[in-house]
Parts: C-alpha cells; structure tokens; sequence
C-alpha cells in the first residue's frame, strides 16, 4: 500500500482551483461558486472545463482529466473544488497521471459523482481526501452555515482532536462498540463502479460510507448485494449510512430502510444510519483514508477525528 501522504493546509489566500470532473456546471452558478470563494478571502482559478459542455459531460474527458492534473501540479494551487457532481468521474482514472499528484499533495473534496476520484486517488498515491462539500455546496443560496464552517476548519486548521456528536443517527447494530478504523467510499452507485479494479482502496478494518440519492430502493438492494457478493462487507469495520435522500421504496418488500440495509448487507460488523454526509444540506467532512472513532452509545453516539487530513504546521 502507498504511504499515507497528507496535503498542507489551504489558508485564506491560498489559491483554490475549481475544476468540472462530471457534469456541466452553467455560467451563473460557477460565477456564485467563484464569487463566494473569493468572498472567504481566497485566489479563485476555474479551469476551461467548467466552461464546457458535451451534452451530460463537462465537454471530453481529455479536457477534464487534464484540469484536475493542471490542478495539481499548479504550486499555488492548496485545495481543489469539482464544480459539481453528475456524471462521468470515472471516465478520469486511467488518464490522471497518479506519480505528479502524489509529488504535488493538494486537497481535493467532494461528493456524489467525484466521490470516485476522491477513493482512487488515495488507492493509488496514498494522499488523503476529503469526502465534503462540492461547488454545488457553495454556489447554493443560501450556503449551509454548519457545513461551510466545519470544511473550512478542516481545510485549514485540520481536523484531530475534534468531536462530532450523532443525536439524529440510529445504531441499527453494535450499540456500545467503539469502532476505529481508515474512511473509505461515498456515492453507493458511483463506489460500486470501482469493485474489481485497482481503485478502490484497501478495506480491510475501513469504516465504509455509503450515501445514495434519486434512486429506488430496489436499485439500491441490488448495488448493495453486488457489494456482498464481491465480498466487501467482509473486509469492513463498520458501515456508516448516510440520509437517503430523495430515495423511493416503490415495490420494495414491507420493511424500514434499516432493515433493508442490514438484510442487504448481512455480516455482524456496526451498522450506524441517518448520518448526514451525503446530498444532505449539511455535511460531515470525512477523509478518505484517515482514521475516524465511532463511539455507540445509545444514548449519545460520536465521531471523534483521530487521523488529521493535513500536514502538522
């Protein structure tokens, strides 16, 4: 396995670079996006993919894989923000050119579709990521006050020592455990595309985040059986659900979505849902690949932080 590399941190008057890995993202909300950043104090540079499109993409993947790269060999640029989600992410991995950005650690975040740049990256040059906000996040009226503020601090102050308490969550198996363990995954039906290749990071002892939105409950039993029978859930330490947002039952059989998750899912590891990480308004920054502590009380769960996304200062 790489060894674990962590990026500097991203101060106000830093450079951040915005780049579009997925989806179109249309002139006005990139203009909020740019204007909101520079707002925080930072140097805004929006790469020529978020200025394309082709169709459902971002224009060609040529362009997109070659902004994220420009991105990180930039010396100026500390953190890098995809403008959005949708699709096409993976179309990225075999032109990203993994020796540059393992030489040049930058923060990269995101969510839903860039979830899977965030996971291969760090399977393939040990860097840490930071699974949070996107543009989409920024460019919002209003932002989230909560989750602004908890991404800032982890990207420039970092995030060891710090609590996040689970008063919504529920402990659908393994109240009273304390789990620790690395963080991998993201977007359900975008990790599912990394099964089988040389992507997906180690998940032996991982805590595994899964988050699913604008799908059936029949499409998410079968993303989460194809994850069971490839043999995921028997590496893992915990599995970690976020809110389903958006999510159908339609015909599914008559049972809650935490029965639904552990008859899908099988195994005796934690199970913890309702965890807001995912295309909830607010968001807990997770990195991928460092270490997080799941503390099960019934009564008063928490994540403490005991792996840092940033270099010490």
């Amino acid at each position: 396995m790489p060894t674990t590399i962590r990026p500097p941190a991203a101060p106000p008057g830093s450079t951040v670079a915005v780049v579009a890995t997925s989806s179109p993202v249309c002139n006005d909300d990139l203009d909020r996006l740019v204007g909101y950043l520079r707002g925080r104090g930072y140097v805004v540079h929006a790469y020529p993919s978020c200025r394309a499109a082709t169709g459902y993409l971002a224009g060609p993947v040529e362009q997109r894989a070659a902004d994220l790269n420009a991105a990180f060999t930039d010396p100026d640029v500390r953190l890098i923000v995809p403008a959005t989600g949708g699709k096409g992410a993976a179309q990225l991995l075999p032109l990203l050119d993994y020796d540059a950005i393992a030489a040049n650690p930058t923060i990269l975040t995101g969510m839903s579709d860039p979830s899977i740049l965030l996971n291969a990256i760090h399977a393939r040059t040990g860097l840490l990521t930071l699974h949070g906000p996107s543009g989409y996040d920024f460019f919002q009226r209003p932002v989230h006050d909560e989750t602004a503020a908890a991404f800032f601090d982890a990207v420039t102050s970092g995030l060891t020592g710090r609590e996040v308490p689970g008063k919504d969550w529920r402990i659908v198996r393994g109240a009273g455990a304390t789990v620790r363990g690395p963080v991998v995954g993201g977007h359900l039906g975008t990790i599912r595309a990394l099964v089988g290749t040389d992507y997906l990071p180690d998940l032996d002892g991982a805590i595994l985040i899964l988050e699913e939105v604008f799908v059936g409950w029949v499409d998410i039993e079968a993303a989460l059986t194809h994850l069971r029978l490839a043999g995921v859930f028997d590496r893992i330490a915990a599995l970690v659900v976020g809110v389903p947002v958006d999510t159908s039952q339609g015909d599914a059989p008559d049972e809650t979505w935490d029965d639904l998750i552990v008859r899908c899912v099988g195994g005796t590891f934690p199970v913890i849902t309702n965890v807001e990480f995912g295309h909830t308004p607010r968001k807990i920054p997770l990195p991928i690949g460092g270490a997080i502590e799941l503390h099960l009380d019934d009564n008063s769960p928490v994540l403490r932080y005991r792996d840092d996304l940033i270099e010490a200062r």
